[in-house]
C-alpha cells in the first residue's frame, strides 16, 4: 500500500445511546465480500457509510482491470494558532485506484483510541488491500451481471466461474436485461451449420451465457 503527501458489500448500522436515552454517536460497519474492513463511530456514521459504499461501487465500475491499489494521503498540517500551540490534528484520505474513497478524521482516530488519523487509516487501508487482493475474481467477474435470468419460462442461476471459450458460443441477438444472450453449439454438431443462421433451441438449453466486462462468457445454469 503506497502512502502519498492516495463487489455480490454489506453495511451494518446502529446507534449508541447515552444513559439519558439520547443518541450520542452512530456506528456502521463496512464489509467487502462479507469481510469486515472498518467501523465508523461518529454521529454521522450511517450517512458516511452510504457514501462510502456508493464510492466503492463507482470505483469498481470504472476499473479497467481487477488490480486495485489502495493508497493514503495525509493533509498538510495547519500552522498553530500561537507559537506555543500544538499543530492541529489532520485528516488522512484513503484512495482506491487514485480516487478518493474515505476521509479518516481526527474524530475517527479518537473514537478508536488511535493517536492520529494516519495510524487508523493505515490499519483500514491494509485490511482493504488484503481483502481486495484475495477476492479479485469474486468482485469483478460477475460485476454488473444479474444473479438470475428468466428466459422463456425457465430460471437460470449464475455459475461461480467463467466458461472457457472454445469458439462454440453463438447468438441470434436475443437480449435479456439489455444484454445479448449466448448459448453453446452442442458437442458433435457442425459449428458452421449453426453460425450461418443460429436459432435458439426450444426448449432452451441447460446453460446460457452472458459476456462480462472483460469479454468472458459467464454461464447461467438451470
Amino acid at each position: 500500500m503506497a502512502v502519498r503527501k492516495w463487489a455480490g458489500i454489506l453495511i451494518l448500522s446502529g446507534l449508541i445511546w447515552s444513559g439519558l436515552g439520547a443518541v450520542v454517536w452512530g456506528q456502521s460497519e463496512f464489509r467487502v465480500v462479507n469481510e469486515p474492513i472498518l467501523t465508523l463511530r461518529t454521529p454521522d456514521a450511517p450517512s458516511r457509510l452510504r457514501s462510502l459504499e456508493q464510492r466503492f461501487q463507482e470505483i469498481l465500475s470504472q476499473a479497467t482491470s481487477p488490480q486495485l491499489q489502495v493508497s493514503l494521503e495525509t493533509a498538510s498540517p495547519e500552522p498553530p494558532a500561537t507559537p506555543s500551540s500544538d499543530p492541529q490534528p489532520q485528516s488522512t484520505y484513503i484512495f482506491l485506484n487514485g480516487l478518493l474513497l474515505l476521509e479518516v478524521t481526527p474524530t475517527d482516530a479518537e473514537a478508536h483510541s488511535t493517536p492520529q488519523s494516519v495510524d487508523l487509516a493505515r490499519v483500514w487501508g491494509d485490511r482493504l488491500q488484503t481483502v481486495l487482493n484475495q477476492n479479485q475474481r469474486q468482485l469483478f467477474w460477475g460485476l454488473g451481471l444479474p444473479q438470475q435470468l428468466s428466459w422463456r419460462g425457465q430460471l437460470y442461476n449464475r455459475a461461480d466461474q467463467t466458461a472457457v471459450d472454445l469458439g462454440r458460443f453463438i447468438t441470434d441477438g436475443s437480449r435479456i436485461q439489455d444484454r445479448i444472450v449466448y448459448w453453446e453449439i452442442p458437442v458433435g454438431e457442425d459449428p458452421f451449420g449453426f453460425t450461418y443462421k443460429p436459432v435458439l433451441p426450444d426448449p432452451p438449453p441447460e446453460r446460457l451465457f452472458l459476456l462480462n466486462r472483460y469479454r468472458q462468457f459467464v454461464p447461467y445454469e438451470l
